[in-house]
């Protein structure tokens, strides 16, 4: 099992997993707390163009925690981070995207269920030390993210959402799954290379639109919001996968359920019974995997 860096809080308040499980935690939050500052620098703009910016300050962001925790740059895993990169900018721009055509309900639940499915089967192939009742309440947790998909139909555009959730789930699995080979020594630094390939993908495929790559008009405080939990979002998934990746995992895969309750509170996106009970359903599987 990989042992915390020394940044991390003291490992006798939690065990390995319920540290894994508290990162990812603080991942999910970012995640929401970014698309809620996200969503308005999209409807300024463009999602292409929008992620753009946003990678920037992420970037920036990824870099700063440098400072903050034990990092070794190793080349390998430099370029596994850059891989990753490439995986999350696809991800990112698409998921935009699709809020933008379509709806929260529709496309953060599938982007979530994907982009948690994928890499805790990943981690389990790969050899975690993952106890039965830990895959049970993430398989239920799984459900419970399926059914907000389903609970989500009622909206608008609803094709159009599924597409661009599926390509965005895909590109954040596979942009999940292989910084779980990192090395705990590398720290941040696969967070750096992450960004800094997305940032660099994302600007290179903006710029060569017929609207370009533009600084969104009125929107640089929720831009440099956006980015910066952005950037702290893969940060507190590192830290997550270092101490126990299975249940950082699952407990990162919640930010569907943010990203529905931000939708529905700052949007006026709808929000059916079904998804409430799905976000039901996803709380209890994630509290059986952290206690498990």
């Amino acid at each position: 099992m990989a042992t915390a860096p020394n940044s991390l809080p003291d490992a006798t308040m939690f065990n390995t997993e319920r540290l894994g499980a508290f990162w990812g935690s603080l991942t999910a939050a970012s995640i929401g707390v970014s698309d809620l500052f996200g969503r308005r620098v999209v409807e300024a703009s463009t999602a292409l163009n929008a992620a753009a910016v946003m990678q920037f300050f992420a970037l920036l962001t990824s870099l700063a925690s440098i400072g903050l925790i034990d990092s070794v740059f190793v080349s390998s895993e430099f370029g596994i981070g850059a891989l990753s990169g490439l995986g999350i900018g696809v991800g990112l721009s698409c998921y935009y995207q699709g809020l933008h055509t379509s709806s929260a309900t529709v496309v953060a639940p599938l982007v979530g269920t994907l982009s948690a499915v994928i890499p805790f089967a990943y981690a389990v192939v790969r050899g975690s030390d993952t106890p039965p009742l830990a895959i049970a309440a993430a398989g239920l947790a799984f459900v419970g993210l399926a059914i907000i998909s389903a609970g989500g139909t009622e909206t608008r555009r609803v094709r159009s959402g599924l597409k661009w959730g599926t390509i965005s789930g895909l590109g954040y699995g596979f942009g999940l799954s292989i910084v779980i080979d990192v090395s705990d020594q590398a720290g941040s630094w696969p967070a750096v290379s992450q960004r800094m390939a997305a940032f660099a993908m994302l600007t290179a495929v903006a710029g060569r639109t017929a609207s370009g790559l533009t600084l969104p008009t009125g929107q640089p405080r929720n831009a440099v919001i956006g980015g910066v939990f952005a950037g702290l979002s893969t940060v507190f998934y590192l830290l997550g996968i270092e101490a126990d990746a299975p249940p950082a995992v699952v407990t990162a895969s919640m930010f569907p359920a943010a990203s529905v309750a931000i939708g529905y509170l700052y949007y006026r996106d709808p929000v059916s019974r079904l998804q409430i009970l799905g976000i039901a359903i996803v709380l209890a599987g994630v509290s059986g995997v952290v206690l498990a």
